[in-house]
């Protein structure tokens, strides 16, 4: 790996990120990752094309047509807390977990620290969209866990992942097929805890379709099988992370993320539209990257509230 490249992850490393950083010549590989699941069964088709859909995905597996100078592929992660918010309801604060991964001004924070860097030496950087869990895997950045989550050491899973394209030359790189946790060839934890069975013993790939984030991230009403009480964030889903032992040194990292109002509150769970909200809500959904899901909002923080309003009943009863 040349120096270049070394002084660019020293400098993120001192700045507080992780990093590694391949060739382009490595996407064609990732692409038939991708395509060997399907192939093989293993991902669902259907399923496949309703992600690539609903996240507008367009995969840059093509440089050439995506960033024409493209000659590597950064890939940086960046430790996050659970993000908590506030919530006041007849009364009564209810607080909603945001999972590592969604905050999203960290994207532009790793920008402004590599871009500085790359410009001295004449080179650039931009924003990819690639499988970067699988990139990060398969360069040695992270390992994956029996529930298709990766983890970095020292950091367990409260990171997130983002891929850069640079026309900066990486002519040596480290390649590797990908590598799961040595932790998770005996534990079966997530297994015996994820309440829509989504993680198996047979597969170290997720059933994604199965899994609780898949539904709360959907436009769509929750399946009528789909237990009130397994809900647990505003967004995504936490059980596999929370019990995982990788993650116990990590599980109470919990940063306060914004309060709502009794009316405030209300507003949101009455569904008043985006465009309508006043400028106070607007700015606290941005700050936690939870303006651009306001659709669902309404929706996972109703599900929250009466989960947590049957737990309080079902208290009272037994005293």
């Amino acid at each position: 790996m040349n120096e270049i490249i070394e002084e660019l992850q020293q400098k993120l490393t001192n700045t507080g990120f992780k990093s590694s950083v391949v060739s382009v010549r490595r996407l064609p590989d990732i692409r038939r990752d991708f395509e060997n699941l399907i192939k093989e069964g293993i991902l669902n088709k259907d399923f496949y094309d309703e992600i690539v859909s609903r996240y507008e995905l367009r995969w840059n597996f093509e440089p050439a047509v995506s960033s024409p100078s493209a000659e590597s592929v950064i890939i940086t992660a960046v430790q996050q807390p659970k993000v908590s918010l506030e919530f006041e309801n007849a009364g009564k604060k209810y607080y909603a977990v945001i999972p590592p991964t969604y905050i999203h001004e960290t994207d532009q924070e790793v920008l402004d620290v590599m871009s500085p860097f790359l410009e001295k030496h004449g080179y650039k950087a931009c924003a990819a969209v690639l499988p970067s869990k699988l990139l990060a895997v398969r360069s040695g950045l992270a390992q994956y866990g029996r529930n298709n989550i990766t983890y970095i050491e020292d950091w367990g899973s409260y990171y997130r992942l983002r891929a850069f394209f640079s026309d900066m030359p990486c002519a040596d790189d480290k390649w590797q097929e990908p590598v799961a946790m040595e932790l998770c060839r005996k534990c079966t934890t997530c297994i015996k805890k994820c309440p829509t069975r989504a993680i198996s013993q047979d597969r170290f790939l997720v059933n994604a379709g199965k899994c609780l984030t898949f539904f709360n991230e959907a436009s769509y009403d929750f399946p009528e099988w789909l237990d009130p009480g397994w809900h647990n964030c505003i967004i995504g889903c936490m059980i596999c992370q929370d019990v995982c032992p990788a993650n116990k040194d990590h599980t109470a990292w919990i940063m306060p993320g914004g309060d709502f109002s009794e009316k405030e509150t209300s507003m949101i769970l009455d569904g008043v539209s985006k465009d309508k909200l006043p400028a106070e809500i607007s700015e606290k959904l941005q700050k936690v990257n939870m303006l651009e899901s306001y659709d669902l909002l309404q929706r996972n923080l109703g599900a929250l509230i009466r989960k947590k309003q049957r737990s309080a009943g079902k208290g009272k009863k037994k005293k």
